[in-house]
């Protein structure tokens, strides 16, 4: 089982000229998408760990996820769900080709937005 390392980097200046969530952030995980993903997919296999971070691109504008979601029922694919009270960390617990859409809540310069990654757990 391995430790997964998820870092969203928003583009707080392109949210407020207007851009979209989807457009202004990127997420980087240390399970083989180092560089940055627009795709927003995080793979993993049942049992990791994966830990959330955030960070404003500028590294000043202040930014902070306030919520992980999933409107499939319970956890989706996580168990638990992110959450402020465990760190924004999460265990996989879906099953190999599982793979569900969730929501991040976060604010940026003290506005709320919604990003829709997905993880897929691999075999």
């Amino acid at each position: 089982m391995a430790n997964i390392n998820v870092t969203m980097t928003v583009d707080t200046a392109a949210l407020a000229s207007g851009s979209t969530p989807a457009q202004a952030c990127a997420l980087h995980d240390s399970a083989g998408d180092p560089d940055g993903s627009t795709d927003f997919t995080i793979n993993a296999k049942h049992g990791d760990t994966v830990t959330f971070n955030i960070k404003a691109k500028d590294n000043t504008t202040p930014v902070a996820y306030s919520a992980f979601r999933y409107e499939g029922g319970t956890d989706g694919v996580f168990n638990p769900l992110p959450s402020s009270s465990n760190a924004w960390v999460g265990t996989v617990a879906g099953i190999s080709g599982e793979s569900e859409n969730y929501y991040i809540d976060f604010v940026s310069n003290g506005n709320p937005y919604t990003l829709d990654p997905a993880l897929d757990v691999d075999t």
